[in-house]
Parts: C-alpha cells; sequence; structure tokens
C-alpha cells in the first residue's frame, strides 16, 4: 500500500546515507573495495527496510488500522491485482466486441477501487464484497467464457451457457460500478457538505449585501 513516491524516497535516502558511510569509513579506516562493497549494501539494505518498517507505520496510523488489518488489506490488494491482471488478459481473448467493452469497463473500475483502497486502506471495509467475491467471480467467469467460445462445436447448452454468462457478467460490471460508488461514498459525502455550506455561505453573503444596498 505504499506509493511509488515512498519507494524512490526511501530509496534515495538509503543511497545517499549508504555513500556517506562508505566515505567516512573511507577516510577513517580505508576498507577497500571488497569491505567498502559490503558495507554499502547492508547499510543500504538496513536502511531501506527501517524506512519501509517506518513508513508502514506511518500509513497505519493516518488510516487507524492496525498492523494484522495493514498486512490483510495488502493481501488482498495482492490478490486483486492478479485477478485484474487475468481479467485483462481475458477480455482480449474474447470474440464478442460487447463483452469485450464490458470486460474493459469492468477492469477499469476495478483498478480505480484497488488505487482508492491503496491511498487509503481504511475505504477497504466500505467494499469488502469487491475483494472477497465480486472480483474474483467475475475472473472466474471470464475463464469460463473464454474457454467455451474456443470450442469447435457448440451445441444448444454451450450457447445457452454463454448467454447466461453474459447476462451475470452485466449484472457483476453493474455490481462493481456499485462498489466503486462505495469506495468514494464517504467522499461524496463530504463534497456535498462542503457545496451546501459553500452554497449557504454564497446566499448569507447576498442577504447582507442586499440588506445594506450593495447589490444596486
Amino acid at each position: 500500500m505504499l506509493s511509488v513516491g515512498q519507494f524512490f524516497s526511501r530509496h534515495t535516502i538509503s543511497f545517499f546515507i549508504s555513500l556517506s558511510s562508505v566515505s567516512i569509513a573511507a577516510i577513517v579506516a580505508n576498507p577497500g573495495y571488497v569491505l567498502g562493497g559490503l558495507l554499502f549494501a547492508g547499510t543500504y539494505t538496513a536502511s531501506t527496510m527501517l524506512q519501509k518498517i517506518n513508513q508502514k507505520k506511518k500509513v497505519m496510523k493516518l488510516a487507524g488500522i492496525s498492523k494484522e488489518e495493514y498486512q490483510h488489506i495488502e493481501s488482498q490488494l495482492s490478490s486483486a491485482q492478479k485477478h485484474i491482471h487475468t481479467l485483462s488478459q481475458n477480455y482480449l481473448r474474447v470474440r464478442s466486441v460487447s463483452t469485450f467493452k464490458q470486460l474493459l469497463e469492468m477492469t477499469r473500475i476495478s483498478k480505480n477501487i484497488v488505487k482508492i483502497v491503496k491511498t487509503n486502506p481504511q475505504k477497504f471495509y466500505n467494499v469488502e464484497q469487491f475483494f472477497y467475491a465480486h472480483l474474483p467471480s467475475a475472473v472466474q467467469l471470464t475463464e469460463t467464457y473464454t474457454m467455451l467460445t474456443k470450442q469447435p462445436v457448440k451445441d444448444k447448452e454451450i450457447q445457452l451457457t454463454l448467454a447466461q454468462t453474459r447476462e451475470t457478467l452485466t449484472g457483476l460490471n453493474d455490481t462493481i460500478q456499485i462498489d466503486l460508488k462505495d469506495a468514494l461514498s464517504n467522499d461524496i459525502d463530504h463534497l456535498q457538505m462542503e457545496i451546501e455550506f459553500a452554497n449557504r455561505s454564497n446566499t448569507r453573503k447576498k442577504e447582507q449585501l442586499g440588506w445594506r444596498g450593495d447589490n444596486k
């Protein structure tokens, strides 16, 4: 759940810390290339690990979650990314244009949900069913669908199964769209409150100007 910026930050800091350590050691003890290289690698690794732990603690504190919750959410995000990768591979294999568009949209929305939860882990609890059921079901259905479309013989039973699968995927797509709204629900509520407050402030200001005759 750590950002790309945090990744580059800790590695940049670690590089300069390691470089400084080797430089100081070279001045004081002249350890040589081998020991100097080991010192650089050891300092770099230790610094990076400590910074990563510290960054995770900050994320947990801001999100108000425990270490166990953080690890669980991190695991769910990792699984979701694998599911999304599989989903993106499947929509390239389908032969129906409408199904292709549907899976493309489902993949795009799923990526947005994962991105939101990465940014704010607390949002995970707004969309638990997306991670536990909706996304895995979408992947399983698309796997079955692509397998059936590749069969050389398509009897009535297979055609019926394909039609039912497309219908179920349509329902899942709608459900995942609702998941995205749930992930954004607190932000939308907060924005609506800000808009309402701004409108009231503007109305009050206009009334005050009217009383003073400033709007003439």
